[in-house]
């Protein structure tokens, strides 16, 4: 048997970043991954799938040219695309070099499925390894909805999706997520006709309905089918084609044939074969149960990352696993702070989401103002034809910022000049007061807080102190 302080299963982000983060305070840790060091963010994830829509805003940018009186010749080969993503894809796997850092830093790596002989000792191709502390950061994968007849028919998920070799004519998408979303965007720009099916009231059903709505308006724009409320019931062959039918909450039913499909219905935490109920963790399909410091049922045992159900995001796996670390070798318990975390939808426009939407502001019963600027009354957005979407803040009337939404050009970038803001406790205030260099993108975002200035001017207090100034200056 092997020993280690820290013994991590799973390398994806939250295993890289707890391995690496013992490794460099000297602690001796393994690092178990039964697959590809890197999770699926690297492989079949946030990497390919950036590459693809780039590739496809190209071809977007090339079909738009006439709005710069450019004329383009007619026709365009989009058939080198897929080998293109799979190549930038293994380009970054390669410059990212993290299996020589994790070796370098004195991790030792074991591939292979892991599975737990007791809480604190698991087996691995018949390697037995020993921790004082192990944390379970095995990650997600897709839903596979039961009883539709997948089974029956060829599908993609987005593990499979971009070992396709070419484009489809015509592609389904059951899931309105950020991974179905995203997909659909992509694969219409670079041909395919594109149907989306989606059991919610609304794509994106966990960002801001005002500004995911418009994103909807968009994709329409481009083509795109999107059956929202509508679950789907059946797929099916018929003939070369894959039938799907989907029925709303009021027994309508509506139904596409494509060439391909691609299931996006949600994911699921990486638990099986670990052997988890045996030694006590408690879990669901959803998640590993953890408390607010991270920690299993199990004493010893922790988890961060997809495999807790949470939030299946790469930046917030990273930051609970730096908060496991600390919690498993400091005395004082630290916990992840979800009041503030951001994301971002990759489409064009790009979504991004901080902190309450508006309806979860009127839920809580809070006291907000939502303060709007939409991008066509932004310099910069006007002169480079790229004006759809706004900048969308939510906060008390004191300034204190609740939320922030972005529909538009580089969204997820400018939203985190109020990721920092908010985390910080700055306020609308403070922020009104800083230069934003005009005219970029940002400068919408101090357009935005002129609203919220513009009413407090307004408020009685202000007038009442305006006026008292007037007076003393004579």
């Amino acid at each position: 048997m092997k020993q280690y302080r820290i013994v991590v299963l799973g390398g994806g982000a939250a295993g890289i970043v707890t391995a690496m983060g013992a490794a460099g305070m000297g602690i001796s840790v393994a690092l178990v991954e039964k697959d590809r060091i890197g999770g699926e963010c690297s492989w079949s994830g946030c990497v390919p799938s950036k590459a693809l829509l780039a590739a496809a805003k190209e071809v977007h940018r090339i079909r738009q040219a006439e709005k710069w009186g450019l004329t383009i010749g007619e026709g365009i080969d989009v058939s080198g695309v897929p080998a293109k993503v799979r190549e930038l894809t293994q380009r970054a796997a390669d410059r990212s070099q993290t299996v020589a850092q994790l070796r370098a830093a004195g991790v030792e790596i074991y591939y292979g499925a892991p599975r737990f002989v007791s809480a604190n000792e698991v087996v691995v191709d018949g390697v037995h390894l020993y921790g004082e502390d192990i944390v379970l950061a095995t990650g997600s994968s897709p839903v596979r909805p039961a009883n539709i007849g997948l089974e029956t028919v060829p599908y993609v998920t987005n593990q499979q999706i971009f070992d396709l070799e070419k484009i489809p004519a015509s592609f389904g998408v059951i899931g309105g997520g950020p991974i179905g979303v995203e997909m659909a965007q992509a694969f219409a720009r670079l041909g395919s006709s594109v149907t989306i099916f989606q059991s919610a009231s609304q794509i994106l059903p966990h960002d801001d309905k005002e500004l995911a709505d418009a994103l909807a308006v968009i994709l329409r724009q481009e083509g795109i089918t999107i059956h929202l409320a509508s679950r789907v019931r059946r797929v099916e062959k018929n003939g070369e084609k894959i039938r799907i039918t989907a029925a709303d909450a009021a027994g309508n039913f509506v139904a596409a044939e494509v060439d391909s499909l691609l299931v996006a219905a949600g994911r699921q935490a990486n638990l099986e074969g670990l052997g988890l109920a045996e030694i006590g963790v408690e879990h669901t399909t959803k998640g590993i149960k953890v408390d607010k410091h991270l920690r299993t049922t199990v004493p010893g045992i922790w988890a961060c990352g997809d495999c807790t159900g949470q939030y299946p995001f790469s930046h917030i796996a990273e930051v609970e696993a730096r908060i496991v670390l600390q919690n498993i070798l400091l005395p004082i318990n630290q916990e992840p702070d979800y009041a503030g975390i951001p994301w971002g939808t990759f489409t064009d426009p790009e979504l991004a989401h901080l902190g309450l939407t508006e309806a979860q502001a009127a839920e809580q019963g809070l006291s907000y103002r939502v303060y709007r600027q939409p991008f066509s009354l932004v310099d910069r957005a006007v002169v480079e034809q790229e004006d759809a979407g706004m900048i969308k803040l939510i906060a008390k009337p004191n300034g204190q910022l609740l939320g922030a939404h972005i529909l538009g050009v580089g969204a997820s970038d400018l939203l985190n000049e109020l990721v920092v803001a908010k985390h910080a406790g700055v306020g609308l205030k403070t922020l009104s007061s800083l230069p934003h260099i005009y005219p970029s993108w940002g400068y919408g975002i101090q357009r935005a807080i002129d609203h919220w200035l513009i009413e407090v001017s307004k408020r009685w207090y202000a007038q009442f102190a305006l006026k008292a100034l007037k007076k003393l200056s004579g």
